[in-house]
């Protein structure tokens, strides 16, 4: 038996395509464009499938042009969106609770991410992750939607006494950076190095504020109605190889082991060592396949070096790197970028 597809609610799509309905888009039109009928945005506890989120995805960028959508969905979403989970929220003493309720019951807001959340004396760390494939593009616009969604709502819990704190987004920084800024005192950071998400530290100064609706009574309601709706259920199959391929491709430059990725989704190597079996699949080889599709990558830049390369891919040896290089491709680093200048001197 198959584990059935990881779905995300519909109501936080429906707060985008009525923005953009009111911004003058054809919201009909882009509906029709994914294949959906008009009526099924209308029922907002409907689920959406992954596949249909890339659909829906794709045709707001083709019909509006603008790529940054995963903002503005990001930035409708508040603590009311979540429907019983955004009373609990509401409700919590401070922040630090509240990041501990969505922690225990984020598979409600999404089933195509987790959230992890780990708290010191002075810091808190929350970090959301990517348990589903998804286009690159459409992943990156899911952790827009993630980032800018949180700073939303710790925006509208403090208004102007929020304190600096940081949002990092594994993916490059995005053409509307400028919409970015204007979210001080929030702090986005941008880059692809280590595993896909997105990782928000907030300090005490943050998580310790009060909250002014506090009342530990319906905390304890919430928190009990959403336990009953089910624990997050843990990545299934099939889909293993894909979505490990998706989280190596996301790393570009650090070594990441099968230890760490497992640990980002709170399950134990081994278990994810087993789902890949069955696939007929392991991690050494997905690891490798994706280091050297990246390493081709950076080969086909004229003025890149085999040094740099290297260098880049987490190699300490240039010499171990070429050897690798052959073995996986067939040709050596050198060889390859040959090949690639000789081929693009023939097409001209």
């Amino acid at each position: 038996m198959t584990a059935p597809a990881k779905r995300s609610p519909v109501r936080y799509f429906v707060l985008l395509l009525d923005a953009l309905r009111r911004q003058g888009v054809e919201t009909a039109q882009l509906l029709r464009k994914a294949g959906f009928e008009e009526t099924r945005f209308e029922r907002r506890k409907i689920p959406l499938l992954p596949a249909e989120i890339e659909a829906f995805v794709a045709s707001a960028r083709q019909l509006t042009g603008r790529t940054d959508l995963g903002f503005e969905m990001g930035s409708l979403i508040k603590m009311n969106s979540h429907d019983l989970l955004g009373y609990g929220m509401w409700s919590c003493r401070n922040f630090d609770e509240v990041m501990w309720m969505v922690s225990r019951h984020f598979h409600l807001m999404t089933e195509t991410f987790t959230m992890t959340y780990r708290r010191t004396r002075s810091h808190g760390e929350a970090v959301y992750t990517p348990v589903t494939s998804f286009a690159p593009e459409t992943l990156r616009f899911m952790y827009e939607v993630m980032a800018t969604s949180h700073g939303n709502q710790v925006r509208l819990t403090f208004g102007q006494d929020t304190p600096v704190y940081d949002i990092h987004l594994s993916m490059p920084e995005p053409s509307h950076i400028a919409r970015y800024r204007a979210l001080a005192p929030a702090r986005f950071h941008f880059g692809e190095r280590g595993l896909g998400g997105v990782r928000v530290v907030m300090g005490a100064d943050l998580l310790d504020k009060a909250l002014p609706m506090a009342d530990p009574h319906v905390v304890k309601e919430v928190d009990e109605r959403c336990g009953i709706l089910g624990q997050r259920p843990p990545p299934g199959d099939p889909g293993w190889g894909d979505y490990v391929t998706m989280m190596l491709r996301d790393d570009l430059g650090e070594l990441v082991t099968l230890d760490d990725l497992a640990r980002r989704i709170n399950l134990s190597a081994r278990t994810v060592d087993r789902h890949l079996k069955k696939e007929n699949l392991t991690f050494r080889d997905l690891s490798q396949k994706v280091r050297f599709e990246r390493a081709c990558e950076l080969l086909a830049d004229p003025a890149a070096t085999v040094v740099q390369v290297a260098l880049g891919l987490g190699f300490t040896d240039p010499a171990s790197f070429s050897r690798a290089f052959r073995r996986v491709v067939g040709v050596s680093p050198g060889q390859f970028q040959q090949r690639l200048s000789s081929a693009t001197d023939a097409g001209r």
